[in-house]
């Protein structure tokens, strides 16, 4: 009685040659893999070697889309790091023993990535630099806006050489311009007119406009406002009355 021999155990070398896509997508890596596939047993695959090419075409392919192609080295260690080591691809029957891989990028590739990174980073540079001009703008603003003798304070620290009378008058002006686009530019512009109008009348006109202004705000409950507004106007009273006296005085 004859027992039916067991065929051997077929094995043979990987050793492709196929290029894949970089992360940029225009650019493609050269890959050379070498290494050694055996097969472990029933169900025999028709073809094991072309298995054993799928399965370092698919890993490599799925690293190098994630890699730079100025970064070639970075996937020749991840790509040899993964297939280093031995795997058994279980629906063939094969197991890969070992794979080499080698990574290349073209020249010109590297020349022409090169450049683009460049101009990427110079326009980043030239963006975040635009970025901080308009923050800076924004503040000086603001400054004008809200207190045009802090700009003024400003301009003379930075650069005293150009500061002039004139430049007093400019800033006043510019100020005027950024408060009439500023939010509640209508209740500023209103302030202005009152304060316009009000320093060239007589004392007891003024004292008549203060006090209709505080009544009218006590009657709409703006109790706190109107009693500031008594305040400030009797202090400025008092200043402009000692004022007077001194000038008798003398």
């Amino acid at each position: 009685m004859f027992r039916r021999r067991t065929p051997p155990a077929r094995s043979g070398p990987v050793d492709l040659a196929f290029t894949a896509a970089s992360a940029e997508g225009g650019y493609r890596f050269d890959v050379h893999a070498t290494g050694q596939w055996l097969e472990t047993g029933a169900p025999f695959h028709q073809n094991p070697a072309a298995a054993a090419a799928c399965h370092v075409l698919d890993h490599v392919t799925e690293l190098a889309a994630v890699c730079s192609i100025l970064s070639h080295a970075e996937l020749e260690y991840r790509a040899n790091a993964l297939l280093g080591q031995p795997a058994d691809l279980a629906s063939a029957s094969v197991r890969v023993q070992w794979v080499a891989v080698h990574v290349h990028a073209r020249p010109e590739d590297l020349l022409d990535a090169q450049t683009h990174e460049r101009l990427r980073a110079k326009a980043r540079a030239a963006q975040e630099e635009q970025q901080l001009r308009v923050a800076q703008y924004v503040g000086f603003r603001d400054l004008l806006r809200e207190d045009p003798t802090i700009a003024l304070a400003q301009l003379l620290l930075e650069n005293p050489a150009a500061f002039t009378p004139q430049t007093v008058n400019t800033v006043g002006e510019i100020a005027r311009q950024v408060a009439s686009h500023a939010p509640g530019a209508a209740w500023v512009e209103t302030a202005r007119l009152l304060e316009k109008s009000f320093g060239g009348l007589p004392a007891d006109a003024q004292q008549f406009i203060v006090d209709r202004l505080c009544t009218v705000l006590m009657e709409f409950g703006a109790k706190a406002p109107a009693e500031r507004l008594r305040t400030v106007h009797r202090v400025t009273e008092a200043g402009a009355g000692a004022g007077a006296g001194e000038e008798t005085d003398t």
